[in-house]
């Protein structure tokens, strides 16, 4: 990089990005099959340019699911999903201290890349018994997450209760929904929320109760969140076109 002249002091950190994009250059071009994850670290190394040289960053060291909410939410709006690196990690939460479910977990790390951060020997047997299955569910719905469009049902910017997002994919064939409870209303036993993005003319039958309704019914009408009683509660919905 060089050194700086009293008149260059301005200059010095676009000049250090410069070198750190001729560094990972070097480093990538020498070792073509090298496999990076870059790091935010707070020094605003997650930008585009990294993208170049590492296909995914670190978002955070904030891994409260709760937290990566609000932190994943703001991502997006830039960066593709699959360049969000979202981990489950330990409770109760090192940030934070907040105890969240091992399921909500796995929702909010699969608007990301998908990982574990945490010893499975000290965990409860009941979510270590769930690895496996969380495990199955990033396999059988990466493509869709990664290559579907992406929408924003809910904010939990604008709307602290909750947050939702749905991902379409190209053909409008297959639809996934992933909805968290952060807080619990009282006296309330639904929340409606109403999809986009689907073809209206079509048909669409939820895997989980097996309803079938028409595209337009769900993005006008829309579908109740039921059941959903304490905080940090999530749900999975996932319909296929008929």
């Amino acid at each position: 990089m060089g050194v700086s002249t009293a008149s260059q002091q301005r200059e010095i950190w676009h000049r250090y990005v410069l070198g750190v994009y001729d560094m990972m250059d070097r480093l990538t071009t020498e070792f073509p099959h090298i496999l990076l994850e870059n790091c935010s670290g707070g020094g605003a190394r997650f930008d585009p340019g990294m993208l170049y040289y590492s296909p995914q960053i670190w978002t955070s060291d904030d891994t409260d699911a709760i937290e990566r909410l609000k932190i994943q939410h703001g991502t997006s709006m830039v960066y593709p999903v699959s360049s969000i690196g979202a981990h489950v990690s330990d409770v109760p939460n090192h940030t934070v201290g907040r105890v969240t479910p091992f399921e909500t977990r796995g929702l909010v790390a699969l608007s990301g890349t998908f990982g574990y951060e945490l010893d499975v020997t000290k965990i409860p047997q009941e979510d270590r018994e769930m690895i496996p299955k969380q495990i199955e569910m990033y396999h059988k719905y990466n493509d869709l997450i990664r290559e579907g469009d992406l929408y924003r049902i809910g904010n939990v910017f604008e709307n602290p209760e909750f947050e939702c997002v749905e991902y379409v994919s190209k053909d409008k064939d297959e639809v996934l929904v992933t909805y968290v409870q952060v807080l619990s209303r009282a006296n309330h036993r639904s929340r409606r929320i109403r999809l986009k993005g689907l073809d209206k003319g079509s048909y669409y039958r939820n895997q989980e109760t097996n309803a079938v309704h028409s595209g337009a019914a769900l993005m006008n009408g829309g579908i109740l969140i039921e059941d959903m009683y304490g905080d940090f509660k999530g749900k999975l919905i996932h319909f296929i076109k008929e």
